[in-house]
């Protein structure tokens, strides 16, 4: 709660500063300029950087015991078109993975969560709704996307998820408060291949292969994006380039 208290301090400063402008004169502006623009900028690090550690503890790799290994996973499914596919990959290639599922959406396809975790694949929470403002959330709607996550994937397998990932990665000043009384731990990643976003098969492809190293965790997606359509198509060259350099597939935990 300490840092959740820093963090609105900073917020409050930060906005105070703009009092300096009255009377206005230059130096008056610069100085308010320059104390205004550093405190957004810690602000928005601290809000949007995937693995700063100020608001939320939280982990971004994986543990190598005496060799070379990476974590795929997948956020924003489970998705009736894309989900399946990407099963029978995982399948052929011998692979399991981490789904950081939406509530909402695994409500609607939880035969296929529930093949998830039959397969072998660990159910991670990304929240209930997938709120594209998660860092401007309420205290109450925060613990809510939390934990109805939580109820919904644990209904559906019958265990309750011991990892959360927030949308896009953002972070909230309450965020670390809510997991540790949720009995969660925050995953990030290293390797991030933005596969929403329309690229050349050959781009996303090198995007993964040339930054992965060992005990990264990587970032894809199983959401309808016509993006995520691509990388299925290379996923299995991604897969077999991996275990051809000794990279051995693990989940988060």
């Amino acid at each position: 709660m300490l840092r959740a208290a820093a963090f609105t301090l900073l917020f409050a400063l930060t906005n105070a500063s703009l009092a300096l402008l009255f009377p206005f004169d230059l130096s008056r502006f610069l100085l308010c300029f320059v104390l205004y623009s550093t405190g957004t900028i810690f602000i928005l690090y601290m809000l949007f950087h995937p693995r700063n550690q100020w608001l939320v503890a939280n982990r971004s790799q994986v543990s190598c015991a005496g060799g070379r290994c990476v974590a795929l996973t997948f956020d924003d499914g489970p998705t009736p078109h894309r989900t399946p596919r990407l099963l029978e990959i995982l399948r052929e290639k011998k692979v399991n993975a981490t789904f950081f599922v939406v509530g909402k959406s695994a409500e609607r396809q939880a035969e296929l969560v529930r093949r998830l975790h039959a397969e072998g694949h660990l159910i991670a929470n990304h929240t209930y709704s997938h709120p594209s403002l998660f860092c401007f959330l309420t205290p109450r709607r925060l613990r809510e996307e939390i934990g109805r996550g939580q109820e919904v994937i644990r209904s559906i397998c019958g265990v309750r998820p011991r990892y959360f990932r927030s949308p896009v990665g953002l972070r909230h000043p309450l965020l670390n408060f809510c997991l540790q009384q949720a009995g969660l731990e925050y995953i990030s990643w290293r390797v991030r291949a933005f596969d929403t976003l329309m690229q050349k098969p050959e781009v996303l492809r090198n995007r993964i292969l040339d930054r992965v190293a060992p005990g990264d965790i990587v970032l894809l997606h199983d959401n309808s994006s016509a993006g995520v359509g691509i990388m299925l198509d290379v996923l299995p060259q991604v897969i077999d380039e991996l275990k051809n350099r000794g990279f051995d597939f693990v989940l988060v935990g």
